[in-house]
């Protein structure tokens, strides 16, 4: 009798995952508009090393058996109900090649305005570089990218900084639990631990998701979206909202600017300086030291 593949999920998480789109709601947005913001994550297998201790130490590159490479990957449009995901086959393990799914994520990639990630910029865009470059493709169109983990870094200062932790704290959507065993059979080629790989980076766009939106008010660096939508209307930078509520104004030393919230959150000024010309010849500012 052939033995049963089990998922490593437990039977209601499993089940919960298969059905995220149709359960979880979701919401609905205004008419789609530009800029294109894509939510991704990558997964990649562990690299394969022999070492003379557990301990802290450095590994000679011929102590390594090979490379990273990318197992999967999952990617979601801001607000939409489709997740795309792709995932190497046992075969491709095997002889560790990544091309496939390198690629379709370029393609993703290449269509994209912002891109938005947790630790994107330190390691999935690195990472997926480096892979491209070894396939000898060329580089995806501009965009430019918004990264969680560095907000939580800059803008707070949260228990964990993990995406996990921070959404624990928040009461967010939680990532997928899994274990180190999970990527040792996913590099030894385990059909059902591929499946789970995958299962397991779709939830971390979900949860990815909910970390931004919590976290977007809060970003000063986000890219201007009005930038993007060009309308005759003054429009949020982080949303790209027109419903403002100008109330107050922004000061520098020099000048003077309209100030208003979103109803997003995020706190908007507009660019046309309201301190009189007239009066700033009479302004007075600290010298330097």
């Amino acid at each position: 009798m052939e033995k049963e593949i089990r998922p490593r999920l437990n039977e209601e998480e499993y089940a919960v995952i298969q059905n995220f789109r149709n359960t979880r709601e979701v919401p609905m947005p205004k008419p789609q508009a530009p800029p294109s913001i894509l939510l991704f994550d990558i997964e990649t297998a562990p690299l394969k090393a022999y070492l003379w201790s557990m301990w802290q130490q450095g590994v000679s590159l011929e102590m390594t058996d090979g490379g990273w490479y990318v197992l999967c990957w999952a990617a979601r449009w801001l607000f939409s109900d489709e997740v795309m995901s792709d995932v190497v086959t046992p075969r491709e393990v095997k002889i560790e090649n990544d091309k496939r799914v390198v690629a379709s994520v370029w393609d993703l990639i290449d269509k994209a305005d912002i891109l938005v990630g947790h630790n994107i910029d330190k390691f999935d865009l690195k990472r997926l570089r480096w892979r491209w470059l070894i396939h000898e493709m060329k580089p995806p169109m501009p965009f430019r990218t918004v990264d969680t983990l560095k907000v939580a870094k800059k803008e707070f200062d949260p228990p964990s900084r993990k995406l996990d932790g921070i959404n624990k704290f928040l009461g967010k959507t939680r990532k997928i639990k899994t274990d180190a065993q999970l990527w040792i059979d996913c590099i030894e080629g385990d059909k059902q631990a591929l499946r789970d790989i995958e299962e397991y980076c779709r939830g971390d766009v979900f949860a990815l998701e909910d970390t931004y939106l919590a976290f977007r008010p809060w970003i000063h660096s986000h890219p201007n979206i009005g930038l993007y939508r060009e309308l005759d209307e003054p429009v949020c930078s982080n949303c790209g909202g027109t419903d403002i509520k100008w109330k107050g104004y922004y000061y520098t030393d020099i000048s003077k600017f309209r100030a208003g919230r979103c109803e997003c959150g995020a706190i908007v000024r507009l660019r046309q300086n309201e301190y009189p010309k007239e009066k700033r010849k009479n302004l007075a500012i600290g010298t330097a030291r």
